[in-house]
């Protein structure tokens, strides 16, 4: 995507990070349906989720720089949120946190449309407020998740479905 963008072609930019997201929507699924989704695996898969994320923003970032002081707060304050969660999860459990929760893939989601948008047009408004919010309110989750559980695991759906 960085490529792309350097090169002056943010279409296929776009191009590229909607099938980076198909590409991850899928891989989930088949590792699922072929039994092999462990722990471990779904660790990476997070690890590999932010490195996506970010080489998308600084796609954004090279074929949009006018949109940069708009963009980076934001992010910045995405990624104080996840560093904090994983800090607590590191003190709470010796594991770097790693739910998964639908609010975290509706996050995911929203990110898709934001850089979409953002490589497509040049603007990001009115997604951004939106997605911004998406993901503060999927932070906080993330985090509540971590909070209330009494051991490390991966893949837990929402705060609400777990026990006391």
């Amino acid at each position: 995507m960085i490529g792309l963008a350097v090169l002056g072609r943010p279409g296929l930019a776009a191009l590229l990070l909607a099938l980076g997201v198909l590409s991850d929507i899928f891989d989930g699924i088949i590792a699922r349906r072929l039994k092999v989704a462990t722990e471990a695996l779904r660790t990476w898969d997070s690890r590999a989720d932010v490195l996506f994320w970010i080489s998308a923003f600084a796609a954004v970032a090279v074929a949009r720089p006018a949109l940069g002081p708009v963009l980076w707060p934001a992010a910045a304050l995405i990624a104080a949120l996840e560093i904090a969660n994983h800090l607590v999860s590191f003190a709470r459990f010796r594991r770097e946190a790693s739910p998964h929760h639908y609010l975290s893939k509706l996050f995911g989601l929203g990110l898709w449309a934001l850089c979409a948008q953002a490589l497509l047009t040049g603007s990001v408004m009115p997604t951004f407020w939106i997605v911004l919010a998406i993901g503060v309110a999927s932070q906080i989750e993330a985090f509540a998740i971590t909070m209330r559980l009494k051991a490390w695991r991966c893949d837990v759906p929402s705060v609400f479905g777990l026990k006391g």
